[in-house]
């Protein structure tokens, strides 16, 4: 019987010998999240004077192992300062980005240089958050389901109509700026509207005057120079002494960038520019503002002097 019971136990215990362990050591982790497919959220940063800017974003992802390429589209960025100059330079064509996946950790990358753009994400379920290298700006995507993205695709090719993009709590409407590109003949140019960047004066009321001189900008900013307030202090004198005029202030700026762009930073110059006349005693009424981006150059030559002299504010005025 002994002999009997020994050769039973033989099979059981050589089944126990080969078995596989229970529990995590069985089970093979992942290496990465799968980050396939369509994202869409916001770019939220700070624009002038720190103001909170949030911009709509998408990103359309191809991924194999922990690897992915893809493109990164952002609607409105042309004005937006939280954005470097390179992606904004993209426009709505978007910028190629690599992304590294490790677990649930996320590397984003510009094509050619990290340092142009660079953001750590995290994965948490259908949402994807993180921030942006060297700025204050966060991402929050979610991923686009999809029988959300059919619809799109049938019609047109998404990646080039950023209006679908979803935002939380912002719908997505034109930018204001482009509508500074058609006049308003309507509105009366003697109630000018200096806090609506939409209403163009018109601009043929208004003459220019030797002694007011033009302001001049630095690359890419509205912030005056001393020698833009030293020229301002001289047109504040003089529009002091001609006090029955009012005053239309031009925003400029060189061929670089996009046409909303620009349109945006010259009305920032413009209004930089006005705001100092009127800290410096002239009335606000008699003050106006018109954006004319890239549209109105004084030099076309592709040199560094030609482009200093395109970034300007310019003064003109009519009587009352």
């Amino acid at each position: 019987m002994r002999a009997l019971a020994v050769l039973a136990l033989v099979p059981l215990l050589v089944a126990c010998s080969t078995a596989k362990p229970a529990g995590p050591l069985a089970e093979n982790p992942a290496t990465g999240t799968d980050i396939s497919g369509r994202w869409t959220g916001s770019w939220v940063g700070t624009g002038l004077f720190n103001a909170v800017r949030q911009e709509n974003l998408s990103l359309e992802v191809a991924q194999r192992g922990d690897a992915g390429y893809g493109r990164m589209v952002l609607d409105g960025a042309a004005a937006a300062e939280s954005v470097p100059w390179e992606v904004r330079q993209q426009g709505l064509g978007g910028i190629r980005v690599f992304a590294t996946v490790s677990g649930s950790k996320v590397k984003l990358t510009h094509e050619l240089d990290d340092r142009i753009f660079s953001a750590d994400l995290t994965v948490m379920g259908d949402q994807m958050v993180g921030r942006v290298h060297g700025r204050n700006v966060r991402l929050l995507l979610a991923r686009q389901s999809q029988s959300q993205n059919v619809a799109p695709q049938a019609a047109q090719a998404v990646p080039q109509m950023p209006p679908q993009i979803p935002v939380a709590s912002e719908p997505v409407t034109p930018q204001p700026e482009l509508a500074a590109l058609a006049p308003q003949p309507q509105e009366s140019a003697d109630k000018p509207q200096s806090g609506d960047p939409a209403q163009r004066p018109r601009n043929e009321d208004f003459v220019a005057v030797p002694e007011l001189k033009p302001v001049y900008f630095d690359f890419d900013k509205s912030a005056l120079r001393p020698d833009a307030v030293d020229a301002l202090t001289n047109n504040t004198t003089w529009l002091k002494e001609n006090a029955d005029t009012l005053v239309l202030v031009e925003g400029n700026c060189d061929e670089r960038g996009t046409a909303e762009y620009n349109l945006a930073l010259g009305d920032r110059r413009a209004k930089s520019a006005m705001d100092h006349l009127e800290a410096n005693g002239i009335a606000k009424d008699r003050l106006s503002t018109v954006s004319y981006g890239k549209e109105r150059p004084v030099c076309t030559e592709n040199t560094d002097e030609c482009m200093n002299q395109n970034r300007r504010a310019e003064f003109r005025v009519k009587s009352r």
